[in-house]
């Protein structure tokens, strides 16, 4: 079985497309944030909590 990556080792890398799987961001063709599964999870969850 494989595990996950973690992304935060993309961190200064040149950016490849699909490199950043759940957000991040990037300058001047590298990688400069980088959104963990977690962070991710948490922020769809407090979304989804919203009532409308």
């Amino acid at each position: 079985m494989s595990g996950e990556v973690d992304p935060k080792e993309n961190i200064g890398k040149p950016y490849k497309r699909g490199m950043l799987p759940y957000g991040g961001a990037t300058q001047r063709g590298m990688v400069a944030i980088v959104v963990t599964k977690e962070e991710f999870d948490d922020k769809m969850n407090r979304l989804k909590s919203i009532q409308w």
